[in-house]
């Protein structure tokens, strides 16, 4: 055991800081008003940060702001700092910042305002959620992998938490090398001690964006769509299936919510009683009105007739909606009333899903021959090429 690491962290779990700055309004008055009669309370307001889970965060992401300090000693997380520096940067010059500038050049975060965003089939996946969507107030993200629980680093050995760290950035790799998480990989990377589910690579992206912790809380939800058994992080297994994460950015005075829970979301996952169209899953999910709504590397799971319940949830309840095609189909989209713009290009599928291919989208991408995406994400990347959909609710 090193005396003199734990001394680092304690160091580190006094850590606190505070925003200074308001967010932007939208413009639109009329369409602000509108995507503010929605679904969901704001997270918390006024609140304090955590100490100990702000730490944490920054510890996983090795970030330097602040803590070198505190970490000068320490050669193991001075080498894992610099390595996430690195590959983070790398990351960030080929998909991040050209994602960043393409949203902001696209103006649909302006044009069509949404306060929460649903992310279906996510994974631990904020990071495509914030590029894409960055001004949200609430994402909510569903999978089926664990919610998982945190540690204090303090009474972990050396060699456990630089396993722990090890296995942290293996569970990145495909992500970040392919610009989605693969469901088998995930299953295997949050069995790995530590290393128990998604609420650790929220934090690292959290932390990676620059956005400090103010509370992490996990709940079930009952019958009825509500959070219930609600308890604050602890290091122990806290037995909910969801967990939410309090942050905001030292830019912003405004606290933001990640929130992610373990579901399996076919038609069969999300049972009802009688005479009831939804469980409580589906009522969850459906009380988010007037939100956005995103898909990537979706497994093409709504073109089955068996995951019709959370693809009408969105097409129900979304103002925009942004995908590519292995989300919603183009036909259900366009009878759900939503007017599709087509982007990047499409011309085929994986082998894995050749019977996914739709025929109709590809004639759409034939006939208007949109602009490249100056990014490649999702499934198509292998053959260097991406496609995305924003669908718009017609008015």
């Amino acid at each position: 055991m090193n005396r003199i690491y734990f001394g680092i962290l304690g160091g580190l779990f006094l850590l606190s800081c505070q925003g200074n700055s308001s967010e932007k309004s939208a413009t639109n008055n009329d369409t602000t008003a509108l995507a503010q009669a929605t679904e969901s309370p704001s997270p918390k307001i006024n609140t304090p940060l955590d100490s100990t889970w702000d730490a944490f965060s920054q510890l996983i992401a090795g970030s330097m702001s602040g803590v070198n300090t505190f970490y000068g000693n320490d050669s193991m997380w001075l080498h894992y700092s610099q390595q996430q520096s690195n590959k983070f940067g790398v990351l960030q010059k080929r998909i991040g910042t050209p994602i960043a500038q393409w949203t902001k050049s696209m103006g649909y975060n302006e044009k069509t305002p949404v306060r929460t965003l649903l992310y279906p089939f996510a994974g631990g996946d904020y990071y495509y959620a914030h590029l894409f969507y960055p001004n949200v107030d609430t994402i909510i993200m569903v999978g089926l992998e664990p919610a998982g629980f945190l540690f204090d680093p303090r009474k972990q050995n050396r060699e456990d938490l630089q396993m722990y760290l090890d296995n942290l950035e293996k569970s990145l790799f495909f992500p970040h090398k392919l610009g989605f998480f693969r469901t088998l990989s995930m299953e295997t990377d949050f069995q790995k001690g530590l290393l128990n589910g998604t609420i650790h690579t929220c934090l690292y992206y959290l932390a990676k964006f620059g956005n400090r912790i103010h509370y992490i809380q996990a709940f079930d939800i009952d019958n009825n769509g509500n959070e219930s058994n609600v308890v604050d992080m602890g290091t122990t297994a806290h037995k909910r299936r969801g967990i939410k994460i309090g942050y905001s950015h030292p830019q912003s005075k405004q606290v933001k919510e990640l929130i992610y829970f373990t579901a399996n979301l076919a038609n069969s996952g999300m049972p009802t009683a009688e005479g009831e169209k939804h469980n409580g899953i589906g009522k969850y999910l459906y009380k988010r009105k007037n939100c956005g709504s995103f898909f990537k590397a979706a497994t093409y799971l709504m073109h089955n007739s068996y995951f019709s319940v959370i693809r009408d949830i969105c097409l129900d309840n979304s103002r925009i909606i942004l995908q590519d095609d292995s989300g919603i189909p183009l036909k259900n989209l366009q009878k759900a009333g939503f007017e599709v713009t087509l982007l990047g290009k499409y011309t085929r599928t994986i082998g894995l899903f050749k019977n996914r291919f739709q025929p109709d989208l590809r004639a759409a991408y034939d006939s208007l021959q949109p602009q490249k995406l100056p990014f490649t994400i999702g499934y198509n990347a292998e053959f260097g090429e991406c496609n995305m959909q924003l669908a718009v609710r017609r008015r």
